[in-house]
C-alpha cells in the first residue's frame, strides 16, 4: 500500500491481501509507505487503523508501516476484514486521507465433515426393484473450496463382503441404491457404514451408521398341511363308527 500525496492522499496499487488463517501474531501482511511532500511538521504523518480488526500498524522506519496480525483469527468467523487506513499530517489545520482494502483469511483443512443425522434408518419393503434410491445421506464441511468438497463411500469390512452386491452410493450425491430385491422371509435387516471425505490436504473423514429394515409383504400363498397326528397315521372313519379299543385316542380334524 502506497499513501502519497502533498496532503497526504492514500493510493493503493493493491487493494486486496491474503493472511494464513493460523498466521502467528506480529505476521506482517502487507507494507504501507507514506508521502507528504510538504516541509517541517506539514509533512509529518501518522498511519492508524479506523475500524477495529485484528491488525495493527508498526512502525519501521519514518513513514513506513507494516500491517501485522495482531489477533486470532477464524476462518469460519470471518473470511475476510475490510481495512481502512488513516493517514494524518501535523499540519494546521491537519490534512486527512483514507484508504480501504481487504484482508482475506486462506482456509485450512481443520474441519470434518458432519453428517446431517447421528444414524440413518431405512425402511424399505420387499421385492423393491433394482436400482431404487434407497436414502440419499449428506453432509456438510465448515471449511470452503477444495476442504469443503465431500465424496461419499461404502467401508467395506470382513463381515459384510456380500454388502457390496446389496447396495451401492453416489460418491457425488451420496444416493444409495439397491443392487438386488430383498425378500424379507431371507433377509429381515441389515447394517453398513458410509464415510464422507473431503478432498483438503490432508483429507477428513466421518462414517455414520445405515440401518437397512426389510418390511414384509403379503406375497405368499397360504399352503394346507397334511393332518397330524401325535400318536401315528391319522385314519378316516364314517361317521356314526363305533369305535373300540385299549389306549386308543381319537382325533377329529
Amino acid at each position: 500500500v502506497e499513501i502519497y500525496n502533498f496532503l497526504s492522499c492514500l493510493v493503493s496499487w493493491f487493494t486486496q491481501f491474503l493472511v494464513f488463517v493460523y498466521a502467528k501474531l506480529g505476521t506482517a501482511i502487507a507494507l504501507v509507505s507514506v508521502v507528504d511532500k510538504d516541509g517541517g511538521k506539514n509533512g509529518i504523518v501518522h498511519c492508524n487503523i479506523k475500524n477495529e480488526t485484528p491488525f495493527k500498524l508498526e512502525t519501521n522506519y519514518k513513514n513506513y508501516y507494516s500491517l501485522v496480525v495482531d489477533g486470532q483469527l477464524d476462518r469460519e468467523t470471518d473470511s475476510y476484514y475490510n481495512v481502512t487506513i488513516i493517514a494524518r499530517d501535523d499540519g494546521e489545520p491537519a490534512l486527512m486521507s483514507t484508504k480501504e482494502f481487504t484482508v482475506y483469511v486462506s482456509d485450512v483443512n481443520d474441519n470434518s465433515p458432519q453428517f446431517s443425522e447421528p444414524v440413518f434408518n431405512v425402511y424399505l419393503k420387499e421385492n423393491t426393484p433394482v436400482g431404487k434410491v434407497l436414502k440419499r445421506v449428506s453432509a456438510f464441511d465448515a471449511d470452503t473450496d477444495q476442504n469443503a468438497q465431500l465424496s461419499y463411500s461404502v467401508i467395506e469390512s470382513k463381515s459384510n463382503l456380500q454388502l457390496l452386491a446389496m447396495v451401492n452410493i453416489n460418491s457425488e450425491t451420496g444416493d444409495i441404491t439397491s443392487l438386488q430385491s430383498f425378500n424379507y422371509e431371507e433377509l429381515k435387516t441389515f447394517q453398513f457404514k458410509v464415510q464422507a471425505t473431503d478432498s483438503g490436504v490432508p483429507p477428513l473423514s466421518s462414517n455414520v451408521t445405515v440401518n437397512i429394515f426389510i418390511l414384509d409383504e403379503n406375497d405368499n400363498n397360504p399352503t394346507i398341511l397334511a393332518p397330524y397326528s401325535e400318536h401315528g397315521s391319522v385314519n378316516s372313519e364314517r361317521r356314526n363308527t363305533r369305535v373300540c379299543g385299549l389306549n386308543f385316542e381319537l382325533k377329529c380334524f
